[in-house]
């Protein structure tokens, strides 16, 4: 065995124990995470796309829930039937599965830089997604964008193999590319685009090298043609085998599911970049920009620099060019198309992995390159060193590695305000619980109620915790207006300046759950100064101006920063028609505007204020800038 041969094994090992490690780590770690956003709803779905099966299509409730039925069936179905089997924690169980999901897709990203560059591309493929803190903690609950991912690596990394085997592929590898096919379009219809994959695959392989000794009228051409369009045919089968609306209308059905996914018609207002927006109106940097943020510095080093392996000459170009296409394809053409896209950049998820198997390759070529020792070992310690920056925070932060900012943008810390941190929900397990813990509400008697702007996965909690525990719904700039005990409140939805501004945590938090210095909930306690919110907002709407002047009044003097009474107490100040209480309320609305210089309502309120004392100038000013805030709602919301 030559040094080569021995390093190449070397790696394998490695690759294999490292694989093994990561696997027992990821199921372990599933555990500690959250409900998401979407859960619920999958789950629901899964529910009903069992109960069609099990009724043998007659329960078509299925295919008007929402607008989940657009996507596949499968893997929903998947975690309904574990969990009907195994009796545990339903969505426990549904984070194990996804946790593998998450594992199977650092190995099939591993095994395609393998059939790259060999096992050392394989090893730091595995090390690199394991350690990206963002693909871990999607890895744990995300139910839609890690098992696509999943399977649209799967699809790649079997067209590679089907490639390779020209002129004769062997059935397995055109069964495992048309089932890879099938699995991805049964999780979304995006999966449809292995499809052209395959082709631009062939395109490239024939005009470098077939053609130079398969001219296109070959028989050898013909067979993998014929081939081809089998594996098309039976992985489009299958792909709605478990989607009851493509299994409904199987010529129609997934093209309308496909229009709909592109253009998505619900617009979300997100915080990015230091401003809000609209998911139906994001700028075409959008998903570059989340990459570039949340990707480890020493990962995005490799794929920045991965053209130079077209000038290395250490690849067959086209077999190179076919992974960049894969890997950048998808993104141009949402950006083409200026699709809507929301929480950051999961909906591109999938095509991460292969952005990591590029940065792999350069890593690797880079270091084959290098003949002195001592620089491999000092590339080897750029790398290590590079992977151990996110290791450390992961660790720190751990369950919250969905909140990850690489240095580039300071951190979380430095992202607070400026970007959605945990969109998804995911800490408000580690909230939930604690209060549990701390205030003992397991063995409650009475009932009791927690106040949340977050409430679908609260309600599985609860239950968990004490059935006499009440979950009551409220917008975080109006939470005292519902009563409630407790409160456990994220920063989602809450404006930029409240943020920046230091308004989140509320002054009633007594605990906070954090990333680094960043909070991402607050766990309050309903407090004398709440009560007095709540009875002034409950007076201003009976119109009881003096009762709600001397609740708000209260308010403000055990709580000077309880940003949600600003302008429901100029509002009550200026209706008391007195001078006194207008001049009063100026300074209320200033407070308001200083608070949180977005506040429309605020400006509407100052501008009726001042000229109620003749101040015509900043009267003006005060609707200019209402009306300029008002525009840029407008543009923001537009769709172009």
């Amino acid at each position: 065995m030559d040094t080569q041969t021995g390093n190449k094994f070397n790696f394998r090992i490695a690759t294999l124990v490292s694989l093994a490690i990561m696997c027992i780590v990821m199921l372990w770690a599933s555990k500690d995470f959250g409900i998401t956003g979407d859960e619920y709803t999958q789950n629901t779905y899964g529910q009903k796309v069992y109960d069609y099966y099990a009724s043998f299509g007659k329960d078509k409730s299925c295919l008007s829930y929402r607008n989940v039925y657009f996507y596949g069936g499968m893997f929903d179905m998947l975690c309904v039937a574990v969990n009907k089997v195994v009796h545990l924690d339903e969505y426990n169980v549904r984070h194990f599965i996804i946790a593998i999901c998450g594992f199977l897709l650092i190995v099939v990203s591993s095994l395609l830089a393998k059939e790259y560059k060999g096992w050392g591309a394989g090893f730091l493929t595995a090390w690199f997604l394991f350690l990206s803190p963002r693909m871990f903690g999607e890895s744990m609950n995300n139910p839609k964008d890690v098992p696509f991912a999943l399977s649209m690596m799967l699809g790649i990394y079997f067209i590679c193999r089907f490639l390779r085997a020209f002129p004769k592929p062997t059935w397995k590898d055109s069964l495992w590319l048309a089932l890879s096919i099938g699995l991805a379009i049964e999780i979304r219809i995006g999966g449809l685009l292995l499809i052209p994959f395959l082709v631009v695959g062939v395109a490239l392989q024939y005009f470098f090298e077939w053609r130079k000794q398969y001219g296109l009228g070959s028989a050898e051409l013909r067979k993998y043609a014929i081939r081809c369009i089998v594996v098309c045919i039976v992985g489009y089968a299958t792909g709605l085998i478990f989607w009851p609306y493509g299994l409904e209308g199987p010529l129609d059905h997934p093209f309308v599911a496909l229009g709909e996914m592109s253009q998505f018609a619900t617009g979300i207002r997100m915080l990015f970049d230091d401003r809000h927006i609209m998911s139906s109106n994001i700028p075409w940097y959008y998903i570059p920009k989340w990459i570039s943020i949340t990707s480890p510095i020493i990962i995005l080093l490799g794929i920045y620099a991965s053209p130079v392996l077209f000038f290395l000459k250490k690849y067959k170009f086209h077999e190179l060019a076919f992974l960049f296409f894969v890997t950048l394809f998808p993104l141009v053409y949402v950006i083409y198309k200026k699709s809507p896209l929301y929480d950051g950049w999961r909906h591109m998820l999938f095509i991460y992995p292969a952005l990591v198997v590029l940065a792999a390759l350069t890593f690797s070529t880079v270091m084959e390159m290098i003949r002195v020792k001592a620089g491999k070992y000092a590339l080897a310690a750029v790398i290590a060193l590079g992977l151990l920056l996110p290791a450390r925070w992961s660790i720190a932060n751990h369950p919250n590695e969905i909140v990850y900012f690489n240095e580039l943008q300071g951190g979380v810390d430095g992202a607070f305000g400026y970007y959605e941190t945990d969109y998804y929900m995911n800490a408000l397990k580690q909230a939930a619980y604690k209060l549990a813990k701390e205030k003992d509400l397991y063995n409650i008697k009475d009932t009791l109620r927690i106040g949340t702007n977050c409430i679908d996965p609260l309600w599985h909690y609860v239950n968990t915790i004490n059935p006499k525990i009440l979950c009551v719904y409220v917008r975080y700039p109006q939470r005292y207006d519902k009563k409630w005990d407790y409160g456990l409140f994220y920063s989602r939805f809450v404006s930029k300046d409240l943020l920046q501004n230091g308004y989140f945590p509320p002054s009633d938090a007594f605990d906070v759950i954090k990333a680094d210095h960043t909070p991402l909930y607050s766990i309050c306690k309903w407090t004398d100064a709440d009560n007095n919110a709540f009875l002034g907002h409950e007076a201003l709407q009976a119109k009881d101006i003096t009762g709600a002047c001397a609740y708000y009044e209260k308010t403000l003097a055990a709580d000077p920063r309880n940003e949600t009474i600003y302008d429901n107490y100029a509002i009550a100040l200026y209706s008391s028609q007195t001078m006194e209480g207008v001049k009063k309320a100026i300074d209320v609305v200033n407070r308001a505007i200083k608070a949180d210089p977005s506040d429309i309502q605020a400006y509407q309120i100052a501008a009726a204020l001042y000229n109620a004392i003749g101040d015509k100038e900043h009267a003006q000013q005060a609707e200019a800038t209402m009306n300029e805030l008002i525009m840029k709602e407008r543009e923001g919301q537009e769709e172009e």
